[in-house]
């Protein structure tokens, strides 16, 4: 695996948060120390994973009414995701994060129906069964893997409808690593269990900074 990873005396807080070795609790205290520039920093870097993903998602359904369709942006962070949702007239949408300060921040937007303060990942997401007809993620698996386990996709397809979609998006330097090699295995192990089957597997350029994005559409079937 590629395991290029910045230096660890960076300045740059993605990196720190998302690249060098760093425990879960630091991540969270970067992202909170981070919140006010958090946008304006991603956008000077070239984040555009939100937009591609719901560009992706709005391709997958089709004709459907977007505010019919019940989507969960995870993790939601400050509502980047959120607000490429309300643009394409997705406003039956909720977000879930496990940082408060983040959450404050896409509170604000008004671009999500509820907000759930959770950490993924550990079996008692506050969310009933069948409840989503979309999830997203992107951003959600890092290199230094500090974000989300990917055994959280397991909770994920429960809340998930039959026939209903997960799309999760990642950066090439990710799938490039160890974490990356994590996430195909889960993918994997989910739909040799019967309970997704992978759609689709397309790339983006212009994900982040020099990176591409993977994009892997599933569909769950129970």
């Amino acid at each position: 695996m590629d395991q290029r990873m910045p230096n660890e005396n960076t300045n740059n807080p993605f990196d720190k948060a998302a690249s060098v070795p760093v425990d879960y609790a630091g991540s969270q205290a970067v992202y909170s120390t981070w919140v006010a520039k958090y946008e304006e920093d991603m956008a000077d870097m070239g984040y555009n994973g939100p937009r591609q993903i719901v560009a992706l998602m709005h391709q997958v359904l089709g004709g459907v009414n977007p505010s019919s369709v019940r989507v969960l942006d995870v993790p939601a962070g400050t509502g980047m995701v959120g607000s490429e949702l309300q643009k394409l007239g997705y406003t039956n949408a909720d977000g879930l994060d496990a940082n408060p300060d983040m959450l404050k921040v896409a509170e604000n937007k008004h671009v999500y129906q509820r907000l759930i303060e959770a950490k993924l990942g550990t079996g008692q997401l506050p969310v009933a069964p069948n409840t989503y007809d979309a999830v997203l993620l992107v951003g959600a698996f890092t290199q230094n893997g500090t974000h989300l386990p990917c055994e959280c996709l397991d909770d994920l397809v429960q809340i998930t409808k039959p026939e209903g979609h997960i799309i999760v998006g990642t950066g090439s330097e990710t799938l490039q690593s160890d974490v990356g090699a994590a996430l195909v295995a889960k993918l994997q192990d989910l739909q040799e269990r019967a309970l997704l089957s992978m759609t689709d597997r397309t790339t983006r350029s212009g994900y982040f900074r020099d990176w591409e994005g993977t994009f892997f559409v599933c569909s769950v079937t129970s």
